[in-house]
C-alpha cells in the first residue's frame, strides 16, 4: 500500500471466544471430561493464533512507521541541502555553482513533494495540495498513538479470554474431582417429571423405620396446577400410610394411615418452594410450613398411630398398592429436590434453617443422596438443585 495511512492499525480480533455456559458444561453429565478438555485446547490454540496474527500486524505497522520516519528525514535533508547550497554560493560568489546547487535542491524538493502528494490520503481528493513537514509529523504521532491504543485493547481482550479459559478449567477440574469420588452431580441434583403419566416415578432406597413422629421436607417446583403427589409411603396393609398430595382442583392434603387433613398451602407454578409437614402420634398434632414459615397446624390426625416400617417411599406418584397402582391424575408434573424425612418433629427454627438452605442432619432417616434415589419410567436426575449455590458458599 503506497498511502501514508497504510500503516493505520485495524487490529480487529478475528477470534471471538465461542464460550458455552460454563456452568452448563460443569453440570451437564452428558458431557465428558475429554470433550471439555478438547474444547479448551481448541480455544487456547485459536487464541494463540490470534496473538501471532496481531504480532505480524504490529511488525507491519512498525515497518510503516520506519518508512514514515525515513520520509521525514529525507524531507528535512532536502530542505537543509537547499539552504546550504544557497549559502555556499553566496560565500564563494560562484554564481554558476549556486545556480546548479539551487536547481538540484529545488529538484529534490519537487521530488519529495511529488512523493508526499502521491502517498497522501488526500491525493485521491486534492492532488494540488502537497503535504508539509508538520503534516507528516502529525500523521506519524497519530499512528504511534493509535498503535498504543490498539496494543492496549489487544492485551485487555487477551486477558479476558485467558480468564474465561481459567474459569472453564477450574469448573472442569471440580467436575473431574466429583467424578473421581463417584459423584455424577457435584453441584447436587433435582428430579424431573416432565409429563403427567402413571409410570414415571422415583424410589427412595433408604429403609424407613418405625416412626412415632416425623417431619418431611422438600423443595418443589410444580409445572401445572395442583402439585400431584410429591411423596407417598405405603406398607403392605396400607397404601396411604403417609402421603402428601394436591389434586388439580383441591387443596393440599396430608394423609397418615389413610386419615386426612387439609393443609393451608399456596403453591404456585414455575418457581421453587420449600415445603415441610410434621406429625406426632401424641394428640395427632401436625404442622405445615411453606418458605420456612408456619402456615397451619392442628391435631387429631391419626392419634396414637405409628408409621410402620418396611414400606416403599415413592416420589412423584400416589400408591394404591405397595410400590404401584399409580393414577396419572395424581402424578406430579414438575421438579423435586432435597427431599428429606426425619424421625422427629423439627422445631420452627430448624425448618427455617432448611428453607434458608441450611442443614439439619440429626434424626434424618431418608437423606438426600445421589445413590439413595432410583428413577423409573422416564423421570430423570438433572444437575443442580435450589440450594447448590448456598451450599457451596456455606462450606
Amino acid at each position: 500500500n503506497n498511502h501514508l495511512v497504510s500503516g493505520l492499525l485495524y487490529l480487529q480480533l478475528p477470534y471471538k471466544c465461542n464460550t458455552k455456559n460454563f456452568q452448563q458444561q460443569a453440570d451437564d453429565p452428558s458431557l465428558y471430561a475429554g470433550e471439555d478438555w478438547g474444547y479448551l485446547r481448541t480455544t487456547a490454540e485459536e487464541l494463540r493464533q490470534t496473538v501471532l496474527q496481531q504480532k505480524d500486524q504490529i511488525q507491519t505497522d512498525q515497518r510503516t512507521i520506519r518508512e514514515l520516519t525515513g520520509k521525514l528525514s529525507e524531507c528535512e535533508k532536502g530542505l537543509d541541502g537547499k539552504s546550504g547550497s544557497s549559502s555556499s554560493a553566496d560565500r564563494r560568489g560562484d554564481a554558476a555553482a549556486g545556480l546548479r546547487g539551487g536547481k538540484a535542491a529545488a529538484d529534490r524538493e519537487e521530488h519529495l513533494e511529488r512523493i508526499m502528494v502521491r502517498d497522501s490520503p488526500a491525493s485521491t481528493h486534492d492532488t494540488e495540495r502537497p503535504w508539509r513537514v508538520e503534516d507528516l509529523e502529525g500523521e506519524l504521532e497519530r499512528k504511534v498513538e493509535l498503535l498504543e491504543k490498539e496494543r492496549k485493547a489487544l492485551r485487555q481482550e487477551t486477558e479476558k479470554h485467558r480468564q474465561e479459559i481459567d474459569r472453564g478449567i477450574d469448573k472442569l477440574r471440580h467436575r473431574i474431582s466429583g467424578l473421581e469420588e463417584g459423584h455424577s452431580f457435584p453441584e447436587g441434583y433435582r428430579l424431573s417429571f416432565p409429563t403427567r403419566t402413571n409410570y414415571m416415578y422415583a424410589l427412595v432406597r433408604h429403609s424407613i423405620p418405625k416412626l412415632r413422629s416425623f417431619t418431611a421436607c422438600l423443595w418443589l417446583r410444580p409445572a401445572e396446577g395442583g402439585i400431584g403427589t410429591p411423596l407417598s409411603y405405603a406398607v403392605p396393609d396400607q397404601p396411604n400410610e403417609l402421603v402428601l398430595l394436591q389434586g388439580l382442583h383441591s387443596p393440599a392434603e396430608l394423609l397418615v394411615n389413610d386419615k386426612v387433613t387439609q393443609l393451608p398451602l399456596n403453591l404456585s407454578r414455575g418457581s421453587w418452594q420449600h415445603v415441610c409437614v410434621s406429625w406426632s402420634q401424641k394428640g395427632g398434632v401436625w404442622q405445615a410450613y411453606q418458605g420456612g414459615k408456619l402456615r397451619g397446624e392442628g391435631h387429631g390426625l391419626a392419634t396414637g398411630h405409628h408409621i410402620r416400617p418396611g414400606g416403599e417411599l415413592v416420589l412423584g406418584q400416589e400408591q394404591d398398592s405397595l410400590g404401584g397402582g399409580f393414577d396419572s391424575s395424581q402424578a406430579l408434573v414438575g421438579q423435586l429436590s432435597q427431599v428429606g424425612l426425619w424421625d422427629r418433629v423439627l422445631s420452627s427454627s430448624q425448618v427455617a434453617t432448611l428453607a434458608r438452605c441450611g442443614k439439619v442432619p440429626q434424626g434424618s432417616v431418608a437423606p438426600w443422596t445421589e445413590n439413595g434415589i432410583e428413577v423409573h419410567g422416564g423421570a430423570t436426575k438433572d444437575p443442580g438443585e435450589p440450594c447448590s449455590k448456598h451450599s457451596r458458599s456455606s462450606q
